[in-house]
């Protein structure tokens, strides 16, 4: 794929975006939501969407919206206007009959860090998302509070460790989401086997290999790319940018690493592409087995050369903290 197809992915991202976010501005005007952050993620905050991509939007406080009046009906009353949105501007409904349209307070998953609650009610997700892959689409102001929030909780014990902190807390984090999202796959795979699930589960068993590992794994690339510790406001600044700029970072900053990093970049081109096509005709890719296993075999080649990154990281880094040590013990 030329650089020509990724800005054409690039621009629609951003128009699309861009037309949602005056859309929203002027929806909820007359609701009473104060502190509400609404972001997109997915392939729309990783700036590679296409005509078929959906919209995924999540709903923050910050600080907490627990004082404001009326706050679940002004929630329902956006809600409702949003699902009508989404409609007009073509996007596909959104996922799971609308289940995931509700708000969260960051103060309040930011309490339940590494708890029993992180995972069930949904916080350790949102938090990732926001952290990896998200693009503010209403609420600046508080989304660049909120997004601060959650980078400071990764930093707690820098105050007097200034030398030999290292963000392992915040790397570990990434790993675990990557590893649920492994575990969420093969848990949707219990869920039905016709023929047509199966093609489902199929195609996003590939996205997970390419999009969903490039997302955790550009991070934690980037975060081992500093020549010192970074600090909350480096950690920050990355969360603004997408996966693919990680990289390009990483290969300004290590340029011994530029082969391997141009090697995925050209992957991952290559994934683009074949996600570009409707959901049905994605779907049907994988009825044949020909073609199944030859799009699987480039996956596999994909991971290994994110594994390849890692040590070439490592190599680079000479006497530094040995990325690949911590990611596995």
């Amino acid at each position: 794929m030329t650089d020509g197809f990724l800005e054409t992915r690039i621009h629609f991202s951003n128009a699309q975006l861009n037309e949602l976010r005056a859309e929203v501005s002027a929806l909820v005007q007359d609701v009473q939501l104060e502190g509400l952050t609404i972001f997109a993620a997915g392939s729309f905050a990783r700036l590679e969407a296409s005509e078929h991509s959906d919209i995924d939007l999540f709903f923050t406080y910050h600080p907490t919206g627990k004082t404001l009046e009326q706050r679940r009906t002004n929630e329902l009353k956006l809600f409702g206007r949003l699902i009508d949105l989404v409609g007009r501007l073509g996007f596909p409904p959104f996922s799971g009959d609308s289940r995931w349209l509700q708000t969260h307070d960051i103060d309040q998953i930011l309490l339940h860090l590494g708890g029993p609650e992180d995972d069930a009610a949904n916080y350790f997700t949102l938090r990732m998302l926001m952290l990896l892959e998200s693009k503010c689409v209403f609420g600046d102001d508080a989304y660049e509070s909120a997004l601060r929030a959650v980078v400071r909780s990764y930093y707690r014990d820098f105050d007097g460790n200034e030398e030999s902190f290292q963000p392992w807390f915040l790397i570990n984090d990434v790993m675990r989401y990557w590893k649920t999202l492994l575990l969420n796959y093969e848990s949707r795979r219990n869920e039905g086997r016709t023929p047509q699930e199966r093609s489902e589960a199929r195609a996003k068993n590939f996205k997970l290999r390419f999009s969903r590992s490039t997302t955790c794994f550009a991070t934690i690339a980037a975060l081992a790319s500093f020549d010192s510790v970074p600090t909350m406001e480096d950690v920050y600044q990355l969360a603004l940018l997408t996966p693919r700029e990680r990289l390009q970072l990483v290969r300004e900053r290590i340029p011994e690493v530029s082969e391997v990093i141009d090697g995925l970049i050209a992957e991952y081109n290559w994934f683009l592409s074949q996600t570009s096509l409707s959901v049905s005709d994605l779907h049907a890719k994988f009825e044949s087995d020909e073609e199944r296993r030859s799009m699987f075999a480039r996956a596999e080649s994909y991971g290994r050369r994110i594994y390849d990154l890692l040590v070439a990281i490592d190599e680079a880094r000479g006497t530094a903290p040995k990325l690949l040590r911590y990611l596995v013990v």
